[in-house]
């Protein structure tokens, strides 16, 4: 009828979409022929690079197009190099690695979890004959605070730390602030682990700040995996394990259910009876809850326990 909207059926969508993808296909197969083609050309096929960035910025994980684009960008260096003197070349060569640092931006903002995307940035940096490392940190610390789940960044980070100087006291602190932000993160746990040593002076603190988020949210496992990382270390001493077993049962009372605060609890009887024979009995105790609360893991908690009783 007159002035009605005409709205696709189902199968005229599936029909645009069978086209939209064909389309895609077909344009992704000419760039790979074209960089086939013309992948050793010098000086580089300007139309091909060009057409390949196109072919990334809709699907920033093929390996072979960023992989291309660094030996075109290796030879723009070689050629800037045989120049040997500062001036235009050295802020052509600028401009045109630039160039390549805002198509990684482009490809991000589409896969901010692309590694091809992470790896071509850094890449192009190193490589830059001035390359702004500080800005680089500064904006990891922004895209951090937008989802500080991404372990890309927190990866990308860590390279910058050996580049502008700033002290691991400075970053455990950055650390701490985006735990405190939000506990239940993975990425920034384990960025904390690549770079706190745990010594006699530190381990309280790191068990307090665990503490405090197991405390918090006991069901999200994140945190416990620290806490087993850190109950790895020699440092924690027979009293601290002691304590935090004692926290543990008491949190176990506010949340009988968690499955994760009696593996905790395992994970400290382990060394405990080493010292105190009595912890033996618990540990086989633990297993058995452990085997009633999750029973699809049963075999694997049966296993535990015939090592536990060796």
């Amino acid at each position: 009828m007159h002035g009605r909207l005409k709205v696709r059926t189902t199968e005229q969508q599936k029909l645009l979409k069978q086209k939209e993808q064909q389309k895609k296909l077909a344009a992704y197969k000419h760039v790979m022929n074209q960089v086939s083609l013309n992948r050793k050309s010098v000086p580089y096929h300007v139309e091909t690079y060009s057409l390949c960035a196109q072919i990334l910025q809709s699907n920033p994980d093929v390996y072979t197009l960023w992989n291309y684009r660094k030996e075109v960008v290796l030879q723009q260096l070689q050629e800037s190099q045989k120049t040997g003197e500062e001036g235009e070349n050295t802020e052509d060569l600028i401009k045109f690695l630039e160039n390549e640092i805002k198509l990684t931006e482009s490809c991000l903002l589409n896969n901010p979890k692309s590694y091809g995307s992470w790896h071509h940035r850094y890449w192009i940096l190193d490589h830059h004959p001035k390359p702004n490392w500080n800005q680089e940190f500064n904006l990891c610390t922004k895209y951090l605070s937008l989802d500080d789940r991404n372990f890309h960044c927190w990866d990308y980070r860590r390279l910058m730390l050996n580049k502008i100087g700033i002290t691991l006291l400075e970053e455990i602190k950055f650390s701490t602030e985006r735990l405190n932000v939000n506990f239940s993160n993975y990425s920034s746990w384990h960025y904390r682990s690549t770079l706190r040593k745990l010594d006699d002076e530190s381990i309280q603190g790191e068990l307090d700040l665990v503490k405090s988020a197991v405390f918090t949210d006991p069901a999200d496992s994140s945190a416990w995996f620290y806490l087993r990382w850190v109950l790895s270390h020699r440092n924690v001493d027979h009293e601290q394990r002691k304590e935090l077993l004692g926290n543990l049962e008491e949190l176990l009372e506010l949340d009988p259910d968690c499955k994760w605060i009696i593996m905790g609890k395992v994970w400290l009887t382990g060394s405990l009876r080493m010292t105190d024979e009595k912890f033996l009995d618990k540990r086989v105790e633990y297993y058995q809850d452990l085997k009633k609360m999750d029973s699809l893991r049963a075999g694997q908690y049966d296993d535990y326990l015939k090592i536990s009783i060796k």
